[in-house]
Formats: structure tokens, C-alpha cells, sequence
């Protein structure tokens, strides 16, 4: 099953494009020391993570849980069932991430961090306003 965004091959959001478009893709560049986790998620779905050596790793949703873990079993590596193993844990967080992926800012669509955009309540405020009193109308005269 390949992902369902109208999109496929454009990052997302001025995002960085995925590293690979299907499982096979992500265990074909990292087959050796990968491992899968498949998760329920909601009422039926599931979530395939393949995490591989280093512990960089991608996630695909699947309409149930035995399709994800079929397509998990035929990728060829251990697979684990409804949680991460401590190890893969631990490998997953003490990845050092390339500088390659700091390159851009974490939200790349903004542009470039700058001042603050001066919404009304963030520009100064202006000495010559009415106060409230100033700026009631006239009491209108009373009819004779």
C-alpha cells in the first residue's frame, strides 16, 4: 500500500521529503540491524514504524493491524507487537542527527525567523488617543 496524499512526491509544508515512499524502499537503504514495530492506533488503523541501525526511522498507517504486520513480516526483519522494546528505545532517542537536517528551520514555510509581526497589539501605543471620556459624544439637548 503506497501513502494516500495527493502530493506524493512533494514535501509537505515546505518540509523535507520522506526518505522513502514505502517500506520496502526504507528496509532496501537499511536492511541490515532494522527492526519493525506495529501499533494499533484508533478504533482499527495501525502504525508501522521500521527503525533502522542508527536509529533513524519512518512510520506508514495501515487500515488494520494484520496488514501492517504482514506487511512487516515480509519485510524480513524482527518485528515487535503493540510496544517498543526498551533497546529500540533507547537507540531511537540516542541517535545523533546529521547536521544536514538542521539545515533548514524546524517551520521552513514561515520563512526566516525575524522580528515580530506587527499585529496591533504588538506596535507601540500611540500618546495622542481619546481617553473613553474624551471620545463619549455630546449629551444631546433636551426638547423645550
Amino acid at each position: 500500500m503506497s501513502r494516500a496524499w495527493p502530493f506524493e512526491n512533494k514535501p509537505e509544508g515546505g518540509k523535507r521529503a520522506a526518505r522513502s515512499n514505502n517500506p520496502e524502499g526504507f528496509i532496501g537503504a537499511n536492511a541490515e540491524g532494522a527492526d519493525a514495530v506495529v501499533l494499533r492506533i484508533g478504533a482499527n488503523d495501525a502504525l508501522l514504524v521500521l527503525v533502522d541501525k542508527e536509529g533513524a526511522w519512518d512510520h506508514w498507517v495501515y487500515h488494520s493491524k494484520e496488514e501492517a504486520l504482514e506487511v512487516a513480516n515480509s519485510l524480513g526483519v524482527e518485528v515487535h507487537e503493540d510496544a517498543y522494546p526498551e533497546a529500540l528505545r533507547v537507540r531511537m532517542n540516542a541517535r545523533r542527527r546529521p547536521a544536514s537536517e538542521f539545515e533548514s528551520g524546524a517551520y521552513p514555510e514561515q520563512g526566516p525567523v525575524g522580528p515580530v509581526i506587527p499585529y496591533p497589539e504588538n506596535r507601540p501605543r500611540q500618546t495622542d488617543l481619546q481617553t473613553v471620556d474624551e471620545a463619549t459624544p455630546e449629551e444631546p439637548a433636551e426638547a423645550p
